[in-house]
């Protein structure tokens, strides 16, 4: 299959509300990401993330959505606080562009547990907010309004640019959302391994990914068909 029919096979699932499998480069943290567009969240779907990816769940937004609900990323806020130490915990010997893209843990306001369907719920509500970030004019207000910090999910904000500036899982999974014509919002959570404790291997994603009908793609891919339309 040509780097092309890839894309468009990802694509198709994503806007199908099919869960994609996206391994990124050995020199990065050489892991995959199971990932889902936040418009197709369910209680089902959040447990189905548990089981087989098992890391950190996580909400990655458009940087054009951070921007305008004025959300930092952590390390701009530790490097901000008023404490002598916190701002240490930042590795000032990372380019910005090497940095996390993590930025606040949130959920809904009126859910204060986190089970799936909490989860699920806040990400639901998450997405139908930001469905209309470029005309809600009380698109900021509503945010605050609606949601509490800190919460049972962790943000994640695009680099702005995308994979003008970054290549990690956050930039290449919001850029396949843009190919999907999807809102730019989407779940992700690494995929780990119940025997070596790590992250499971490129081969084991893959017959994972084979195992349950997902459709697989590596950085490089995403990133090559990038460039040809750039």
């Amino acid at each position: 299959m040509s780097d092309r029919q890839d894309i468009s096979a990802m694509i198709k699932s994503l806007q199908n509300g099919q869960f994609i499998l996206l391994h990124d480069d050995d020199s990065r943290e050489n892991e995959t990401d199971i990932m889902l567009p936040a418009k197709h969240v369910t209680p089902k779907k959040i447990y189905q993330m548990r089981e087989l990816g098992g890391g950190l769940l996580c909400v990655a937004v458009a940087p054009e959505i951070g921007a305008k609900l004025e959300l930092p990323y952590m390390w701009e806020i530790l490097l901000k606080t008023e404490s002598e130490s916190l701002p240490q915990l930042v590795n000032k010997t990372r380019s910005v562009s090497k940095r996390s893209t993590h930025s606040i843990t949130f959920n809904h306001r009126r859910l204060g547990g986190a089970t799936d369907s909490q989860r699920s719920d806040t990400i639901s509500s998450l997405h139908n907010l930001c469905q209309t970030y470029e005309s809600n004019d009380n698109f900021y207000n509503d945010f605050y309004s609606d949601f509490e910090s800190p919460g049972h999910l962790q943000m994640l904000i695009g680099s702005p640019g995308l994979l003008n500036s970054r290549d990690g899982h956050t930039e290449l999974s919001l850029f396949l959302c843009k190919l999907a014509n999807l809102t730019p919002v989407i779940i992700m959570c690494e995929i780990l391994d119940n025997q070596t404790f790590n992250a499971k291997s490129v081969t084991d994603c893959k017959n994972l990914a084979k195992k349950h009908n997902l459709t697989f793609i590596e950085s490089h891919t995403v990133i090559d068909y990038y460039k040809t339309i750039s």
